[in-house]
């Protein structure tokens, strides 16, 4: 089980930023279009998805509300 867990938490990720990626509007993409951070998260095991997940879009911000 100890050598199982590794392997799976890397799918999961993996899988998780797949769709992420495919989901994200072009409009989001930092400096590289969805076919290269496609490629970078199927082809760099962990890195790659690390990677999507940190820098790979643009986060939407959180509207502050106006003061009273």
């Amino acid at each position: 089980m100890g050598r199982v867990l590794p392997i799976v938490v890397a799918i999961a990720l993996l899988v998780y930023a797949l769709i992420d990626c495919l989901q994200t509007d072009s409009a989001r993409f930092r400096s590289l279009n969805r076919v290269a951070w496609i490629a970078i998260i199927v082809l760099i095991p962990l890195v790659g998805p690390v990677l999507w997940l940190v820098i790979g879009k643009v986060r939407a911000r959180p509207q502050s509300r106006p003061a009273a």
